[in-house]
């Protein structure tokens, strides 16, 4: 902190000196940066004075016109911001275009107690990416054999311009490259750059591909654009589409483009040299290939050969197949060796490209390649050792193992109890590790060496397939209350002798428990899950109930404004009676034999349309109005319809309400 007084005391000296010469000083501590920003961005423009007196002015290309006092309510994207007393007067431009780009200056105006200040020019540049790109021949446009031939690759509306990057096919000549600028329009600041590459034609150029790539500060994101050279040239071959990555049996497609002055007359694809197919001249000059790849074809050549008059040419890839790895041998499962000998672990795999091998010891890692050595085996050395090769995420890592022991007497897995019932069948079983194989078994209960007889069943060591041990068995027959306790399963092999202690125990008796409760549980919960249904069906009974009433109260309030029907013939004009109102109980009924309830039908025929309209699977539209329905009442039954039109044609008559 002693640095910044000692700068403090010294700008309050350079303050009284100046006092002295009737001035203060005013100074721009932050100056503004030039910078490039793209369009659409919102840049600030730093401007921080210390001992400020005078007012801020913001310069653009030599125009002063934006200040804290008069700001540009015509250009509401510039605002001066900061803390005024703090002498913070930085310029913030939203959402930046092209009519932006220019140089800025920050001023502090002269006051009575102070001169002006001025800051360093910042030049803001308004970085626009090109929108497009094309690359073409310059005139005449033809490429011969041996002479300069020129392409032209044009981005336009760009500022500033571009990085131009050519791609050219493989020892090809460059003569030379330039580039310019020009302006999209008179006075624009957006430019079309123009770059032009000359070469040399070459017959092995023809039907390659020359790329125009252009980068640009204002975008991560390159344009491309490509053309075919064509020169008149000797017969040339060329595979033209080859898979980058390719995986043993897969069918992938390869392309051979063949073209010759004269034409060809055969093309044959070959591997190595054995002769895959063979193509007649093809009109459009390309020649497909099927191919399923093998892990056998990887390395091998891969080619394209094109014969006409003039002689033999061919191209040529080499396959690059890659297959998940595979282990030419696996290790034993179990190896023995004895205290102070060497020991090489070996993982010998094939795969493309080549796999990542790790060893790990218990799990732990402990090296990595094809072979781990130890010197000299102790006690610590005796582990589990696996051999992981992985290679990237495509294929699915394999994983070896083996497990170094010394020679000794069996080694049992950590026997679990064994639960019975009291009558029942059980089967007890000891597990070894699959070093050695076991030369003699036993059973020993109570002191007791176990025979095979009425009660007990001796089983022989056997290898299990399934996971690499050895597996000895007891069956018990009719489990009594003295059949439960420690049964000790002995082994021998050519080392020693080991026992394993495997316990019987009595199942218990809660299992009935148990299920009883869950029983009783979902019985509950369907007795919960019914009574909710039945709650549901009622309620639905009764809002459909209060419905029709509903319905039947509407109906009878509309017939007491229109108490009677006639049923009318335009030919005759003849009007008949078809509704009659009960004023005093206030029914309207049909003078059809036997007479019809109209409420009673007309809530009928709504039921019935509402019904349909459930089973509709669109949006039922809305109810027709109730005139329209009663119009329909006679012809809610069929029989009482025919009593209308009995004497005259029904297309004749309708209702009148």
């Amino acid at each position: 902190m002693w640095w910044s007084s000692i700068f403090l005391l010294s700008l309050c000296l350079i303050q009284k000196i100046h006092r002295g010469y009737g001035e203060y000083l005013q100074t721009i501590i932050v100056q503004p940066k030039s910078v490039q920003v793209p369009v659409g961005e919102t840049i600030i423009l730093d401007c921080t004075v210390f001992n400020q007196y005078g007012e801020v002015a913001w310069c653009k290309d030599g125009h002063c016109t934006m200040g804290r006092e008069r700001p540009l309510y015509f250009i509401p994207r510039y605002e001066v911001i900061g803390d005024r007393q703090a002498g913070i007067n930085s310029l913030q431009i939203r959402n930046v275009n092209l009519d932006d780009d220019g140089i800025y200056q920050c001023q502090i105006g002269r006051t009575v107690e102070a001169r002006e200040v001025l800051s360093n020019f910042a030049n803001l540049t308004i970085l626009i990416p090109p929108d497009q790109i094309s690359l073409t021949y310059v005139p005449p446009g033809i490429a011969i054999s041996g002479k300069e031939f020129k392409l032209k690759c044009e981005a336009f509306n760009t500022q500033p311009a571009p990085i131009f990057t050519w791609q050219i096919p493989p020892n090809t000549q460059i003569v030379n490259i330039s580039q310019e600028n020009v302006p999209m329009t008179i006075n624009s600041k957006l430019f079309k750059s123009i770059s032009i590459i000359t070469l040399i034609a070459d017959i092995n150029q023809h039907g390659q591909e020359v790329t125009c790539e252009t980068t640009h500060i204002a975008s991560n994101k390159s344009l491309i654009s490509t053309a075919i050279i064509a020169i008149d040239y000797q017969p040339v071959v060329k595979i033209i589409l080859k898979p980058t990555k390719m995986y043993e049996n897969k069918d992938y497609w390869f392309e051979c483009m063949a073209e010759a002055r004269p034409s060809i007359t055969e093309l044959v694809w070959k591997t190595n040299d054995t002769i895959l197919q063979r193509m007649p001249p093809m009109p459009d000059g390309r020649y497909p290939l099927h191919l399923t790849v093998t892990r056998e074809m990887h390395n091998q050549y891969l080619s394209c050969s094109a014969l006409n008059s003039a002689g033999v040419s061919e191209d040529i890839v080499i396959l690059n197949i890659n297959y998940a790895p595979q282990f030419k041998s696996f290790p034993l499962p179990y190896i023995l060796v004895r205290l102070g000998d060497p020991l090489i672990l070996s993982c010998d795999v094939d795969s493309n490209p080549p796999a990542n091998i790790l060893w790990t010891k218990n799990g732990e890692f402990v090296g990595g390649g094809s072979q781990y050595q130890i010197p000299e085996i102790h006690e610590d050395d005796f582990a589990v050792y696996a051999c992981i090769v992985t290679l990237g995420g495509q294929f699915t890592k394999i994983v070896a193992s083996t497990k170094v022991l010394p020679p000794g007497p069996p080694r049992f897995y950590p026997p679990q109890p064994v639960l019975a019932s009291k009558g029942s069948e059980v089967m007890l079983k000891c597990q070894l590790e699959k070093d050695i194989e076991p030369n003699n078994t036993f059973w020993i209960f109570k002191n007791v060496t176990l025979m095979n007889n009425m009660k007990y069943t001796i089983m022989p060591a056997r290898d299990v397939k399934t996971i690499p041990r050895y597996e000895i068995g007891l069956i018990i027959y009719n489990v009594q209350t003295n059949d439960f306790g420690e049964y000790e399963c002995h082994v021998t092999n050519q080392y020693g002798s080991e026992y394993a202690r495997v316990r019987l125990e009595k199942r218990s008796s809660h299992l009935l428990l148990q299920i009883v409760i869950y029983f009783g549980l979902l019985v509950l919960l369907s007795l919960i899950l019914f009574s909710a249904y039945l709650c549901c069906h009622y309620a639905c009974r009764v809002d459909q109930k209060r419905t029709t009433i509903r319905r039947m109260r509407q109906v009878q309030t509309w017939l007491k404004s229109k108490p009677s029907m006639w049923i009318h013939n335009l030919a005759a004009a003849e009007k008949i009676p078809l509704t009659v109102y009960d004023v005093n109980s206030g029914v309207t009924r049909t003078t059809l034999d036997p007479p019809v309830d109209i409420v009673e039908c007309y809530v009928s025929m709504m039921d019935k349309q509402k019904r349909h309209d459930f089973n509709r699977p669109l949006i039922p539209p809305p109810p027709p109005p109730l005139s329209t329905l009663i119009n329909r009442i006679p012809f809610c039954n069929d029989d009482h319809s025919d009593q209308i039109y009995e004497t005259a044609d029904p297309i004749s008559w309708h209702i009148d309400v």
